[in-house]
């Protein structure tokens, strides 16, 4: 493993010095060396992305390059992502059962992932990110009921109260100030109307370690009290949890070690009073 991203490591350095892609030395370095797919991948992932900042890609910035907006998805076909993926949908299923409105807008949309599971779930889509590139993965996918927009969060061309729901999945751990960004929400939320979230918990085995991932480490990740403080202006918020990591990454979840640690996803919903 170590030789094999010391070897990942030099082919991508040469790669982005040289205007080759270092990603598409991943798959060179996986297939020569055998190694084990998701944690190799996984791990091989935030390598390159840190190679980008290297070569002048600001991480904070690093979902609007677009070799990293078109692989964003890429993690999800692994059997880790999809793992992950499946418990995070049903946490955020529970909530989407409880909202009898289907329209709504998505902040922080990037590629459609989540867009496209809200659509089939039956809502109409509007889908909001900063970001071209990760809208332009997003328009590929052509998914049925959604349409994108670029645009800031924290300042977007639509009228007072104007949605009856607003989702925004993982969005706030990658925001710098996040209350222009709530009053936004509150100004185009109507009354009665849903706010549907997402976070990273700070608490976590994934939020102690979050510096090791150059991914993760300008992001800001959030306690359950930080979030019910947040979402405390709109009303009384749910939470609910998922996504137990072990010290070692392995999943918990529906194990009789789950309680051992504290989740790395936090699903909430609060109804706008």
């Amino acid at each position: 493993m170590i030789t094999a991203l010391c070897y990942l490591y030099l082919l991508s350095l040469w790669g982005f010095k040289y205007g080759t892609s270092g990603f598409s030395f991943l798959f060179v370095v996986h297939q020569t060396f055998e190694l084990p797919g998701e944690r190799f991948r996984e791990q091989a992932f935030f390598i390159i992305c840190c190679f980008k900042n290297f070569c002048g890609v600001n991480v904070l910035n690093v979902f609007k390059d677009s070799q990293v907006a078109q692989r964003y998805d890429w993690y999800y076909q692994t059997s880790l992502g999809a793992s992950v993926d499946r418990i995070e949908k049903a946490l955020i299923l529970e909530f989407l059962n409880q909202i009898h409105s289907r329209e709504m807008l998505e902040l922080g949309c990037g590629t459609g992932h989540w867009t496209h599971f809200f659509c089939e779930e039956g809502f109409q889509v509007t889908g909001v990110d900063e970001s071209e590139a990760m809208l332009e993965q997003a328009r590929l996918k052509d998914i049925a009921g959604a349409r994108f927009l670029q645009a800031d969060a924290s300042n977007l061309p639509f009228p007072d109260q104007y949605f009856p729901v607003i989702s925004a999945i993982t969005l706030f751990d990658f925001v710098d100030h996040p209350n222009p960004v709530f009053d936004e929400i509150e100004r185009l939320l109507k009354p009665g109307g849903y706010l549907l979230c997402g976070w990273l918990n700070g608490r976590s085995e994934l939020g102690k370690k979050k510096d090791d991932h150059n991914t993760y480490r300008h992001a800001r990740f959030y306690t359950p009290a930080e979030v019910r403080q947040f979402l405390g202006r709109f009303g009384r918020p749910q939470l609910s949890y998922g996504v137990y990591y072990a010290p070692d990454f392995e999943l918990l979840d529906g194990t009789e070690f789950q309680s051992s640690v504290e989740p790395s996803f936090i699903a909430s919903l609060v109804q706008k009073i």
